[in-house]
């Protein structure tokens, strides 16, 4: 999938390893790891809806968006990008990264 970054500075922090474990600690073997899975998923529908990365949508003040698991409580916000049918994830194709956050 083709991945984009909410900000320049949460692309540079995602993009290299070092800064990774500076800014996440703990989460940050699992936020690789799913960042992988992300890059190398043709679709959000390739994503699995079980743990982990447990895909699954989001409500609220998260319309239009939705979570990845990094942790028990740190997830991955993602948007889609472009044109795509909200009931077939097949057809999203591209995403953006909006935040890694603990929402609870």
């Amino acid at each position: 999938m083709e991945l984009s970054y909410s900000s320049k500075k949460l692309q540079k922090k995602l993009k290299d390893e070092r800064l990774i474990h500076k800014n996440y600690g703990n989460r940050a073997n699992n936020l690789v790891m799913r960042i992988a899975e992300l890059e190398a998923a043709v679709t959000l529908a390739n994503i699995p809806n079980i743990p982990p990365p447990r895909r699954h949508k989001l409500k609220g003040g998260y319309n239009n968006q939705w979570g990845i698991d990094v942790t028990k409580n740190y997830r991955i916000i993602i948007e889609p990008v472009g044109e795509y049918n909200e009931e077939d994830l097949s057809t999203i194709i591209s995403i953006k990264i909006i935040d890694i956050v603990d929402y609870h």
